[in-house]
């Protein structure tokens, strides 16, 4: 019972992860309506930018975070105003802007092999760090951190969206671009925003996850686009809370499944969930049964 309890931590934690990248996956998609699996380009460039603050010029851990954040929210932005905001102009369909965005995806994560190289690279070697232990469950300080880090940076947004202007607007844009203009904000300057701090979320997650397992690499921003997109569709599509959920179910599923099978199968898994969800509850698990977007 105490190895399933300890899964279930070690769940936790990666659920927190997942939650954090479906939770800006999810706000990208509520404001363009298109699947941006560019998003996982941004996660790779900023965890290796995030690298070379703290190991190469050893500019400590806030550093990294704040100069992955940054070009995390450049990038992402960078990609809507350059990318998809010109494809709408042209009445571009979302289906192609997607296959788009996955190809961007292969080309940004081929030049951040380019320049940092195709073996993983060492972002903490561990050490000396304090372990908790709650009846024989361990759980370190840095895991301990990404979790508060997570619950924090997600009652910040849920506040955000519920009861600032600017965060109704976005919800607004999610179901109609002209019921944006009521809030007095032009739905391309709310897609940017929203671009921008879904992006941000994808710097701080590649950085926690990196301290969490102690390596990142190249292709890191594949698997993770791909458990974002399932987190997504299992939590409730278009819902952004929901897509945080889904990404705690995923985690947790995941790790307590390595109870009983091989770690290689963790990606089979994740997409028979969601084989099994999009059959018995289309609406994912915490979507409503009609279309709706909300929070």
């Amino acid at each position: 019972m105490n190895v399933f309890a300890q899964f279930l931590v070690n769940g936790i934690v990666a659920g927190s992860v997942y939650a954090l990248i479906a939770l800006g996956f999810a706000l990208i998609f509520t404001a363009s309506r298109v699947f941006h699996f560019a998003h996982g380009a941004v996660y790779t460039l900023s965890a290796f930018v995030g690298y070379s603050a703290l190991v190469i010029f050893n500019l400590g851990t806030i550093a990294s975070f704040a100069s992955a954040i940054i070009i995390a929210v450049a990038l992402g932005t960078l990609i809507n105003e350059a990318l998809y905001e010109p494809m709408r102009e042209l009445g571009v369909s979302s289906f192609v802007m997607m296959i788009c965005s996955f190809g961007l995806l292969i080309i940004i994560t081929h030049l951040t092999a380019i320049f940092w190289g195709t073996n993983p690279v060492v972002l903490w070697r561990g050490g000396q760090e304090t372990v908790h232990e709650f009846w024989s469950i361990r759980i370190t300080e840095r895991q301990l951190g990404i979790v508060g880090l997570t619950a924090l940076l997600g009652v910040g947004l849920w506040v955000f969206f519920k009861f600032f202007r600017l965060g109704i607007a976005i919800r607004a844009l999610g179901n109609d671009s002209e019921l944006a203009l009521i809030y007095g904000m032009p739905a391309r300057k709310l897609r940017n925003i929203s671009f921008a701090v879904g992006s941000a979320l994808a710097g701080v997650s590649s950085l926690m996850i990196g301290f969490n397992v102690g390596i990142i690499d190249f292709n890191m921003g594949f698997d993770v686009i791909l458990m974002a997109t399932v987190a997504m569709i299992i939590g409730g599509l278009g819902n952004v809370s929901a897509a945080a959920g889904g990404g705690f179910i995923l985690g947790v599923i995941q790790n307590v499944a390595l109870w009983k099978i091989d770690s290689k199968w963790q990606m089979a898994l994740s997409f028979s969930i969601l084989i099994l969800v999009l059959l018995f509850r289309p609406s994912g698990f915490f979507g409503e049964k009609q279309s709706a977007v909300g929070l």
